[in-house]
C-alpha cells in the first residue's frame, strides 16, 4: 500500500515535473521503476513518523499524508537526475515538520471514528485521533 501514487504526482504538480524528476532514461517519460522507488522510499519515511502515533499503513490515507508522500518522493527522485530545486527542498522540509508535529502529537491527521459492528447487535467507535501514551515500555526504573 502506497500513501500516494504516479497519478496523485500527475494531478498535483502536472507531468511536466514527473519528468523532469524521474525521466532517468531521458525519453520523455517518468521511468516507472523510479517514480516505484522514489514513492517507496516516501512510504518508509512518512511510516517512521506515523508508527509514533498510529497503526500504519494509515488507511484510508489522509490527504495532509498523501501530500507529504508526494513531495518527499518528488525530492528523492530529484535528487537522483540532480535537478532538485529549492521550492522542492522547502517542500521537503515542509513534508518532515509537518510529519515530525504528528509523530509527536501535535498535529492529527483528521481521520473520521470507525464503527465496528460486535455481531452481537452492538457496535464500537474508536478515534484513531487518540494519542498514545507514547510510552511503549516500561523500563523498571524507579
Amino acid at each position: 500500500m502506497t500513501y500516494a501514487t504516479k497519478e496523485d504526482i500527475d494531478e498535483l504538480y502536472g507531468t511536466d515535473l514527473l519528468v523532469r524528476v524521474a525521466d532517468y532514461n531521458k525519453d520523455g517519460t517518468p521511468d516507472p521503476e523510479v517514480v516505484a522507488r522514489g514513492l517507496q522510499g516516501a512510504d518508509e519515511v512518512c511510516n517512521a513518523y506515523l508508527s509514533a502515533q498510529y497503526t500504519i499503513p494509515v488507511v484510508p490515507t489522509p490527504g495532509v499524508v498523501r501530500t507529504c508522500a508526494i513531495d518527499i518522493a518528488v525530492y528523492k527522485m530529484a535528487l537522483g537526475r540532480g535537478v532538485r530545486t529549492d521550492e522542492m527542498r522547502v517542500r521537503y522540509e515542509d513534508a518532515l515538520a509537518l510529519l515530525e508535529k504528528t509523530s509527536t502529537g501535535k498535529v492529527g491527521l483528521g481521520l473520521p471514528p470507525t464503527t465496528v459492528d460486535n455481531g452481537d447487535g452492538t457496535t464500537t467507535t474508536t478515534d484513531p485521533n487518540v494519542k498514545r501514551s507514547g510510552r511503549s515500555f516500561d523500563t523498571g526504573r524507579a
